[in-house]
């Protein structure tokens, strides 16, 4: 008998493991379970399909079902739900929502892949109808469908994080007025402070409100079931339509009742070839948490880089291999109208919390020739280890590379490069695109001096 790989979950770490499985071993029969309609999809562009920015839906699809199957040989199943694993009997009681019963799935390993969820807040009038979460392409659909037909002219974002960022934008773009109500004094609670006023600023620059320390209350809707009105602590706000962005939490459901050993964010834990505690049964995606490169502590970091990277690591195991995936720190980035903002590693606090010495130092350098189109100031942070001068983390905000120089950073933290090593960097020169003294060497040889 061919060997029965079933992994749990469509989106973006379930058809990397299903694809990695059948490649490594082609005579296993590989089976990937997706609740929804559609599977690989992206959601990082959900935000930019509904600012119009992609106009194409196709392209927001990387496979089909269909084209997992026929590429892949990948058998998927889609409107299947799992409602529990048997792992003494190695096996799933999988809801076929087409035909509305139940059948038994066998397995020899199985990868549970299933995301994140969004966090609610928990209110009546949550489910509205122009109350919208940025976490599926059939809710993307739906908002996108809901704009083109109701031509919202107000509309309230709740949460200050990166959807809410990106959804600001979003919104501007379709000519609706927009108003963020965030829990903390600033937005974008990950960064450092400089970073986050600028934030601020642009946010204010592009018409945006920010509302801050503001806990939302409760919904009040109207007679047609749409809610028109958010009484919230810092008071009363009108909307025509609301997103909710307040975070999201992994999808664990399905491992409380084999006991599969969840971390300190609640996400599963697994070792380093992602197997989880539980014989047989392997786990990626944002439905994990993973160890961080920088302090060795676990941390919940829902990005599809490591969840691809867990991914490849489960899906070529559970045929038989020998991978393994180390740790990962996160780097992250978002586009806040005019300015590009990028985060890798730790920020202060989190060094701080780590018992790390932290110095932490700011500088303002133009990203070209500042006489050459398209130049423009680049503000970079950085965070250091006093004693061992390593370089933790940093944060980069500026219209014009500041994308790319993170992640010459992100390369930095993870060889755990000191300042002394960074600030001796080849660096490339060539006005168009970069000065003599790059940004980061200018912020290296700045805190180079700091004892």
């Amino acid at each position: 008998m061919n060997q029965r790989i079933v992994v749990i979950g469509g989106l973006a770490a379930g058809p990397s493991a299903a694809s990695k499985a059948k490649r490594i071993n082609p005579d296993a029969d590989v089976t990937l379970l997706e609740q929804s309609e559609h599977v690989s999809y992206g959601i990082c562009e959900i935000p930019y399909y509904i600012g119009n920015v992609v106009q194409d839906p196709d392209n927001l699809i990387v496979f089909t079902p269909n084209d997992l199957g026929k590429e892949k040989g990948i058998c998927v199943r889609t409107l299947s739900v799992v409602e529990e694993i048997d792992p003494v009997n190695k096996s799933l009681a999988v809801r076929d929502l087409r035909k509305g019963k139940i059948d038994e799935v066998p397995y020899d390993k199985l990868i549970i892949a299933t995301g994140s969820r969004p966090k609610t807040l928990g209110f009546p009038g949550e489910d509205a109808r122009n109350v919208f979460q940025i976490k599926s392409l059939d809710g993307a659909f739906a908002l996108k469908k809901y704009i083109g037909e109701e031509k919202p002219a107000k509309a309230v974002i709740v949460g200050g994080g990166y959807i809410g960022m990106e959804m600001a934008e979003a919104l501007v773009a379709n000519g609706i007025e927009t108003t963020i109500l965030h829990r903390s004094d600033l937005p974008m609670s990950g960064l450092e402070a400089g970073t986050k006023q600028m934030v601020l600023e642009e946010l204010g620059r592009q018409g945006v409100r920010f509302h801050p320390k503001t806990q939302v209350k409760r919904f009040i809707t109207d007679s047609a079931g749409k809610v028109y009105k958010l009484e919230t602590s810092s008071g009363d706000f009108s909307a025509d339509l609301v997103i909710v962005a307040i975070g999201v939490e992994p999808n664990t459901e399905l491992a409380l009742k084999p006991r599969i050993s969840l971390g300190p964010h609640g996400g599963i834990t697994t070792d380093q070839r992602q197997s989880t505690s539980v014989d047989s049964i392997l786990a990626a995606g944002d439905c994990c948490e993973v160890r961080n490169f920088v302090n060795n502590a676990w941390m919940y970091a829902p990005l599809a880089t490591i969840a691809t990277r867990q991914a490849w690591v489960a899906g070529e195991n559970a045929a038989g291999g020998t991978a393994v995936f180390k740790g990962a720190l996160r780097a992250i980035a978002v586009k806040v109208f005019d300015l590009e903002v990028a985060r890798v590693g730790l920020s202060s606090r989190e060094a701080q919390e780590s018992g790390f010495d932290v110095v932490i130092d700011s500088i303002d350098a133009h990203s070209r020739i500042w006489f050459f189109p398209n130049s423009a100031k680049l503000h970079v942070t950085i965070v250091l280890d006093k004693r061992s001068r390593r370089i933790l983390g940093a944060n980069l905000i500026g219209k014009d590379g500041a994308v790319l120089r993170a992640n010459t950073l992100s390369v930095a933290i993870q060889q755990r490069l000191t300042i002394e090593e960074i600030s001796h960097l080849d660096l490339i020169y060539t006005p168009p695109f970069s000065p003599l003294w790059d940004p980061l060497l200018i912020a290296a040889n700045r805190l180079k001096k700091r004892k």
